[in-house]
């Protein structure tokens, strides 16, 4: 009818929608609630003699304005409702309740696969990556970035709403479905300002209460972390033995990345993108190519800790290709990471872009094992990251992206199909170096090139955690020791006790050095405290602290640091004053002429008769008709400032142990300027009555390194009880009193007082 709002029912059986306005109820109008990153829900009653409406669960509802736009388009979640409402002329008479969710719904149709971690791409992209998985007939068209995503896991199961409805919070984003399209923004960007000199504003409908701080000291509690840079040194005595850590090790959470023996007839799409759109054969022997391949994991790796990408049941043809290969910045030689390169039959090792000259010639008739170890010191590359009202966007608050020293390892083993025995026989090493600043994340592609023949049986990607062993018989430097599967290869294997074993075939001989380079495992802790805001709110009766401890759900943090930018998020909301609270007004009454409001707005509200000034956001939208011309809407708006309602963090209250080690800082410091670590400290020259170590990189310009013994603990000027002395130089000795003996250390720089480092190495000798 003309003037009205329009309600159709489209049952997506080809035969497009049914208008049922004229059975809407008029006693009990729709009702449209929307929630902040959620599915809308509408709720409308129908008045029918018989039944004439033909609905089911899944049919699509649409709530048209008189205008011609939507208010709300969504899906029946169950069967309409029918209640009996009497008998009009010996027809029944029925009320029809549809109870309706927003478009939302439909990608929630189906479950997500498991991605162990879902990192190096912005929020948009990670939202997009999910839809096109849930759904790929989405329009994605209006999905902004927004901001760097962090590190998500998803579990097997999980439905698209809630994981993408958490990243779009955790970003301070809006996140919307409508025709089949999304759309993604961040918070605020629509704003209005409602006034109390607006010709329509409603002073008996603003509810706003006001209240301080919620806390000013804030300590955050994660998971178990990487902490400690532990390097245990030995000397082997030639006899069969065992090699004991001094620290339980850090382990990943999920240490296959993927995995997959090609046994199917199609590409496993929940581990594999090929994008080329050359087809892939798939025989007895695994997947096969013959032209343009480029068969890359779908999400990217953390390149941190011991990575080991295997490709083993190679059969070479012809052509040239990748096999192993790490890009990053695109899909070409130039963009190789690590890898081998088959070209013609002749392996050649490809390292940042370099090719390598032939190290051995391929067979036909053989088939081939390809593997790359790539191993960095930190298993955690890239902080996650933390948006509040004052940082979010590009400025969201994260911990540093860490470069440093990764090594890198090519390796091979020719098999003989006519000769068992070659199935035993060691990995060979093709190349041995180091890297400087690889990136955090790269593209794993068991296969690429432009034009290769060949037939690959089995690919994966696995994480080892932290743990890097390298040895150096007498007179004869350090060599890396190939650690993994013995039976295809390596030389040495982790137990569970833990303990570093040999193959016969690779033991140390008699006074070899051998290092074992790991992270210790922690609990990862961070307090800030916001100096300013206690200060401001002591007096005569209050130490102006306010102190809370929270375990964070979402973004979860990995590290000690994570934890500390996590608690300077909060800090940046919760150090503020809070406003919460609800107006209504009619539609007519909207301010600047609106005629909509959706959740993630801001409104800067004034109201100068009030004392009242202040900006916050709406999080929840309902709209309740009035009559059926849609003209008379009632909106009610729950609304509240990120002092009120952090959103943007999912946290717990939580209890804390005081002997925990946490990393501490104050709120107005610049922590990005604190010392790094010493991972590629060690001990250059083992001596008799002395230790000569080497720590890693020169001294900050002002600064040195700090060494102390019976534990991690002193640090700073103040205490010199565990202190063996403070080294301005990269090089320096260090006494040896006894066989086994223990040294942690730290960095520090020039300021007053001095910041160190967060993590301590140690040195544990045992000769």
């Amino acid at each position: 009818m003309k003037g009205e709002m329009k309600l159709t029912i489209d049952n997506l059986d080809g035969l497009g929608e049914t208008d049922y306005t004229e059975l809407l109820d008029a006693e009990a109008p729709p009702k449209i609630v929307r929630k902040l990153n959620q599915a809308p829900a509408l709720t409308a009653r129908l008045a029918c003699k018989g039944a004439v409406v033909a609905a089911t669960a899944g049919s699509k509802v649409r709530l048209y304005r008189d205008s011609g736009e939507l208010w709300f388009s969504g899906y029946l979640e169950d069967a309409p409702q029918r209640e009996f409402a009497g008998v009009s002329m010996g027809t029944p008479v029925f009320r029809i309740t549809l109870h309706v969710r927003g478009e939302m719904l439909s990608l929630d149709r189906g479950v997500l696969s498991e991605r162990a971690a879902l990192g190096g791409r912005t929020v948009g992209e990670a939202i997009s990556v999910l839809t096109a998985e849930a759904n790929a007939a989405f329009n994605l068209s209006g999905v902004q970035d927004v901001a760097e995503a962090g590190t998500y896991t998803v579990e097997t199961g999980e439905l698209w709403s809630e994981a993408a409805g958490q990243i779009a919070n955790c970003a301070r984003a809006v996140l919307s479905v409508q025709n089949r399209a999304l759309t993604l923004a961040p918070v605020g960007s629509v704003s209005r300002t409602l006034s109390d000199s607006d010709p329509g504003f409603e002073a008996e409908s603003l509810r706003l209460s006001a209240a301080g701080p919620v806390a000013n000291d804030v300590t955050v509690i994660g998971g178990t972390e990487p902490s400690l840079y532990v390097r245990d040194c030995f000397t082997a005595t030639g006899k069969k033995e065992g090699f004991a850590f001094s620290r339980l090790p850090f382990k990943v959470k999920t240490a296959v990345q993927v995995k997959d023996d090609f046994s199917g007839s199609v590409l496993d799409a929940t581990k594999w993108v090929s994008d080329f759109p050359s087809p892939l054969t798939f025989t007895q022997s695994g997947v096969a190519c013959a032209g343009p391949i480029a068969l890359r994991y779908r999400d990217r790796l953390e390149i941190g800790g011991l990575i080991i990408l295997e490709q083993t049941g190679i059969n070479y043809v012809s052509g040239q290709g990748v096999v192993g290969g790490l890009f990053s910045g695109g899909f070409a030689l130039n963009y190789c990471i690590a890898g081998v390169l088959v070209n013609g039959g002749q392996v050649q090792t490809i390292v940042n872009g370099v090719v390598n000259a032939p190290v051995k010639e391929m067979s036909s008739s053989k088939r081939y094992e390809f593997r790359t170890m790539i191993f960095h010191p930190e298993p955690i590359r890239a902080g996650q990251a933390y948006s509040s009202s004052v940082c979010n966007g590009s400025s969201a608050r994260s911990s540093q992206v860490w470069f440093g020293t990764t090594h890198v390892v090519l390796t091979m083993r020719e098999i003989d199909p006519a000769d068992a025995s070659t199935t035993s026989a060691p990995q060979v090493v093709l190349y041995d170096g180091t890297l400087l600043n690889v990136p955090a994340y790269a593209d794993y592609l068991p296969l690429w090139g432009l034009n290769l023949s060949c037939t690959l049986g089995h690919a994966s990607a696995t994480n080892q955690g932290a743990v890097w062993v390298q040895s150096a018989a007498p007179g004869q430097p350090m060599r890396t020791r190939l650690i993994g599967d013995v039976t295809a290869g390596a030389e040495c294997y982790l137990t569970s006790t833990p303990e570093l074993h040999f193959t016969s075939t690779a033991e140390p001989v008699a006074s070899e050095q051998i290092e074992i380079f790991y992270r210790a495992r922690g609990l990862a802790c961070g307090r800030v405290v916001d100096s300013q805001s206690v200060q401001a709110l002591k007096n005569s009766e209050d130490s102006g602290i306010r102190t809370v401890v929270m375990r964070v759900n979402a973004p979860a943090p990995r590290t000690s640091l994570d934890c500390e930018q996590a608690a300077r998020a909060l800090l940046d909301d919760l150090t503020q004053k809070r406003y919460a609270g609800e107006y209504q007004c009619w539609l007519g009454s909207l301010p600047q002429g609106a005629t909509d409001v959706q959740p993630g707005e801001q409104w800067s509200i004034s109201a100068s008769s009030w004392g009242l000034s202040c900006a916050v956001i709406v999080q929840e939208v309902e709209i309740d008709f009035q009559d059926l011309s849609g003209k008379y809407a009632r909106f009610k708006l729950r609304v509240a400032n990120e002092a009120a309602h952090p959103f943007t963090i999912d946290f717990d209250r939580a209890k804390h142990n005081a002997l925990v080690s946490v990393v501490y800082s104050d709120h107005q410091e610049d922590v990005s300027m604190r010392p790094a670590g010493l991972p590629d400290a060690r001990i250059a020259v083992w001596g008799t009555t002395s230790l000569t170590v080497d720590a890693g990189v020169d001294p900050v310009p002002g600064g040195g390194f700090e060494v102390r013994v019976e534990g991690d603990w002193g640090w700073g000027m103040a205490v010199d009880r565990n202190l063996v002395g403070r080294y301005t130089s990269r090089s320096f000795t260090l006494p040896r009193t006894t066989t086994t003996q223990e040294f942690y250390l730290r960095q520090f720089d020039g300021s007053n007082p001095a910041k160190y480092s967060p993590y301590s190495t140690v040195l544990h000798v045992e000769v």
